[in-house]
């Protein structure tokens, strides 16, 4: 009797003894899978896998995409930046551009015969400029009556300039006894006094010592004599000492 109740008990299996492995194998269950989802999420490679898996056929982040070319993502682009391969809009007066060294820029308000006009400066003032070395013939000045070549020479000056952004020089003087500004004028890089010259409606006129380009416009005025036009057309009507209408007459 007591050798077969020994064998009873002997052929049960001991519970302790078998389920102590299990708890071992979950927790290392339990480990491998939080290693594989850290690997997932929190590396690259594990990103991109992961990206593979779930985003189709990309397969390739843009967190990739900036490491390989070194650069951050282009921003997003709004409705008032300019479309790609297109030119910013140009906002400024066409054909304007900075003065040249030594010039100040002004608009022509109204010119008040050939040689004078009234012009707004860069700096807001409000100016009756004169033109440098030249004199054209008289149209509005008291007690003197009209001369020839005098309304051909206003209205020359007045379609050439009036509403027109000009450059100014100035010599060695900038102002006259009738506190009128004294200038060179530049019109799209030319000088409008010596276009007047070449026309024949002004002759040169020097008040030293504002004498810069005199020699320049003393060949211009014996061009326009050569050729016998405007106040040269008349013999002895334009002169050193100034216009002469009588020889007109």
């Amino acid at each position: 009797m007591t050798s077969s109740g020994n064998r009873g008990s002997g052929s049960r299996p001991d519970p302790q003894r078998s389920n102590s492995g299990r708890p071992r194998r979950s927790l290392l269950s339990i480990l491998a899978t939080v290693v594989v989802l850290g690997l997932l999420l929190f590396t690259d490679p594990g990103r991109n896998l992961l990206d593979s898996l779930l985003g189709g056929n990309d397969g390739t982040s843009q967190t990739e995409d900036t490491q390989q070319s070194g650069q951050a993502p282009a921003p997003a682009k709004t409705e008032d930046e300019p479309q790609s391969g297109s030119q910013q809009a140009d906002t400024s007066e066409p054909g304007a551009k900075e003065p040249a060294d030594g010039r100040i820029s002004a608009t022509v308000d109204r010119t008040v015969d050939g040689d004078t006009f009234i012009a707004n400066l860069e700096d807001g003032s409000r100016e009756r400029v004169r033109m440098l070395l030249l004199d054209t013939p008289e149209t509005k000045k008291e007690g003197t009556a009209v001369q020839p070549f005098g309304p051909e020479a206003s209205e020359y000056t007045k379609k050439l300039l009036t509403g027109r952004t000009v450059e100014l020089e100035f010599d060695e003087e900038q102002r006259d006894q009738y506190d009128r500004m004294l200038a060179y004028v530049y019109l799209d890089g030319k000088l409008v006094n010596e276009r007047l010259l070449e026309q024949g409606l002004a002759r040169v006129v020097v008040y030293r010592p504002n004498d810069k380009y005199v020699d320049e416009f003393r060949e211009i005025q014996n061009e326009a004599k050569r050729k016998k036009i405007g106040v040269w057309s008349i013999e002895g009507y334009a002169g050193n000492r100034g216009f002469h209408p009588e020889a007109a007459e």
